[in-house]
């Protein structure tokens, strides 16, 4: 088990080395494959890229937002197809998880996006609001306001403008 554990932990930090040179195009891309089912840390990426990467901070935030908006779109996507079992199977997901999100996908709607950028939790969202066929307008844009929040919440503390221990 930590023989897997560890390969795993290698394949993360070379597909991270490979994302960080690529800049921008590397932050879209971790951003984007961070909102879809593979569990990959684009807040790592993000951090590296206005730290130390001399990148634009608030570029990065657009890049950041915008890939990791169009990656949750995907998930809303495949939840319109409506493939429970295919969901549960490739996508890891219990489906008492599933069925639990839908019920509150059910009660809140798209405001529910607002929630997406939370680790484990935003995928079932915003798979169960594609399984719903919420409103795709409103769906996008509240799944951008909660990821876009994340990031700028993410670089005004690492850039020092807010503190915690404050």
């Amino acid at each position: 088990m930590l023989d897997i554990i560890s390969q795993l932990q290698g394949f993360y930090d070379q597909l991270s080395v490979v994302l960080e040179s690529w800049g921008y195009i590397g932050l879209f891309l971790a951003t984007f494959l961070a909102a879809t089912i593979v569990p990959f840390p684009s807040e790592i990426i993000f951090i590296f890229c206005i730290s130390t990467n001399g990148l634009n901070p608030l570029l990065c935030i657009i890049i950041a937002t915008t890939g990791n908006t169009l990656g949750a779109l995907t998930l809303y996507w495949m939840g319109t197809l409506g493939k429970l079992r295919w969901l549960c199977t490739y996508g890891r997901i219990p489906p008492h998880k599933l069925r639990r999100f839908v019920k509150k996908a059910q009660k809140w709607g798209p405001p529910l996006g607002l929630l997406s950028f939370l680790p484990a939790f935003g995928q079932l969202i915003v798979i169960s609001l594609g399984l719903l066929h919420c409103d795709l307008k409103k769906t996008t844009i509240f799944i951008m306001l909660g990821k876009g929040g994340r990031y700028i919440v993410i670089a005004l503390i690492r850039l020092g403008v807010i503190s915690l221990l404050a």
